[in-house]
């Protein structure tokens, strides 16, 4: 009997199996097709390459640096001297104050190959001497020289200056013979300056061919005392001068046929040096010469029209300015300058001054 039951079930087991065996599902199709959705939300996306409006502003200000150098320099120097009644009585001597206000601003732009140097300069100072108020110093002074970079030592610009006082001027008989603008001298040249590569002698050199040298005196007051010392008559009366002497010079080298200014061409060289050794000491200097040759030819007289060499003479103006900073806030100024304008003066002029005081100097680099 058992083995009846087991042969049934082996029986049942083979023919499932086979069964299984025998499903095919080729020829089979579904009913429905499946179809897929994206539901996810696409948008463009716009990509912001450029840096914020701070670091914008921090970069063009590094530009704005890298191109432009400025430098600020004020300070006061001044001295005292006073004398007891015993002294004064035997030796003469006068009780003085003297001070003196400098005042240095220099900028220089550069961006590619050109260069722009500017420079403001000014001086004022007053000494009261048996209780009178003079002028011991007193001038203003800007330049500007734009110029293109031609090679590694040479550049090819122009300078243009313009030169004058601040407060009236009085010599020693009391009379007004300076006051704002009378004079003022103009200088414009066009040439080649030579620059030096070297940083231990920061020297440029400045040669023109051609430059013109104007002076202007636009006070009828300073006119008037230098015509009446000249010819010794009043402005007003200037009819009564003969030819020649309207063409005289009589005022920082004007004639009544001039006018108010005076214009000579000719050709200029410049040298300028500035240097720093160590944090202390400065030597700045400046040399300025100008030949007025164009308009002497223009003034030949004669029959052949020989050139007269006796008016013509180079003017010079050569300045040495020495800083010595003890400390950040006090320091000592040494300054020389001569000078020669056979239009103004037929003798070499000169003038030291040695001050110590305050001073403050700025610089962005």
């Amino acid at each position: 009997m058992k083995r009846f039951y087991t042969l049934t079930i082996l029986a049942v087991l083979f023919s499932a199996s086979t069964a299984v065996a025998q499903v095919s599902v080729t020829g089979a199709t579904p009913k429905t097709e499946a179809t897929f959705t994206d539901k996810v939300k696409t948008e463009q996306v716009k990509v912001d390459y450029h840096s914020s409006d701070a670091q914008r502003r921090a970069e063009r200000a590094a530009i704005r640096k890298e191109r432009n150098t400025i430098e600020v320099n004020a300070g006061i120097t001044g001295s005292l001297t006073n004398f007891n009644s015993k002294w004064q009585s035997v030796n003469g001597s006068t009780n003085s104050i003297t001070g003196i206000a400098n005042f240095l601003f220099t900028h220089n732009y550069k961006k590619g190959v050109f260069t722009i140097d500017n420079k403001i300069t000014g001086k004022l100072g007053v000494t009261n001497k048996a209780k009178e108020w003079t002028k011991s110093q007193d001038e203003w002074f800007i330049s500007t020289a734009p110029a293109y970079k031609i090679s590694d030592q040479w550049n090819f610009g122009a300078i243009g200056s313009l030169r004058s006082q601040f407060a009236n001027g009085i010599n020693g008989s009391s009379q007004r013979i300076s006051r704002f603008f009378a004079p003022a001298y103009l200088n414009l040249s066009l040439g080649f300056t030579y620059v030096c590569p070297k940083p231990k002698f920061p020297v440029k050199v400045n040669v023109s061919p051609i430059s013109l040298s104007a002076t202007y005196v636009t006070s009828q007051s300073v006119k008037n005392q230098f015509f009446f010392d000249k010819f010794g008559i009043e402005f007003s009366q200037a009819d009564q001068l003969t030819e020649e002497q309207k063409k005289t010079p009589y005022a920082y080298g004007l004639t009544f046929a001039n006018g108010s200014s005076r214009y000579e061409g000719g050709s200029s060289v410049q040298v300028d040096f500035d240097r720093t050794f160590g944090k202390m000491f400065r030597y700045r200097t400046t040399f300025y010469s100008f030949y007025g040759w164009i308009n002497e030819i223009n003034q030949q007289t004669g029959e052949n029209k020989k050139l007269n060499l006796e008016h013509i003479a180079p003017n010079v103006r050569w300045e040495h300015t020495v800083d010595i900073k003890a400390t950040k806030y006090f320091s000592t100024q040494f300054y020389f300058q001569m000078y020669y304008n056979k239009a103004q003066c037929r003798s070499l002029q000169t003038q030291i001054v040695l001050g110590v005081g305050l001073s403050y100097t700025f610089k962005n680099k």
